[in-house]
């Protein structure tokens, strides 16, 4: 069979000449430039994983030392002070502790300017 001939590649040239006139391609200088973009966006993402798994390391490391403390607490009542005050005293760190943990989150996942 001939190629020129053949019904199927006529149809799909005259789908795509269609599609073209239509549709033109965008600008080289666009598609390189969001080719680039993305290329940049993944490099850092990349290099970023190592950075968020210690994060959540570290959030996960900081609730299980809230929690010793917080165990510790319960099992040993010091001298001089009652055991509320050091209940409080560790409900207070395991605040700051999470709070500042989550605020490191929070900040590193915000896109950069």
């Amino acid at each position: 069979m001939n190629h020129q001939n053949d019904p199927l590649r006529q149809a799909m040239r005259s789908y795509a000449a269609g599609l073209a006139s239509t549709h033109p391609a965008p600008p080289v200088s666009l598609v390189w430039f969001r080719a680039e973009r993305r290329r940049h966006q993944l490099a850092v993402e990349r290099a970023e994983r190592p950075l968020r798994m210690m994060q959540m390391l570290s959030v996960v490391f900081a609730a299980l030392a809230a929690a010793w403390m917080l165990w510790r607490a319960v099992q040993v009542d010091p001298p001089g002070m009652p055991g509320t005050g050091l209940l409080l005293m560790v409900g207070a760190g395991v605040v700051l502790i999470a709070g500042g943990c989550w605020t490191m989150l929070a900040v590193s996942r915000r896109p950069s300017s």
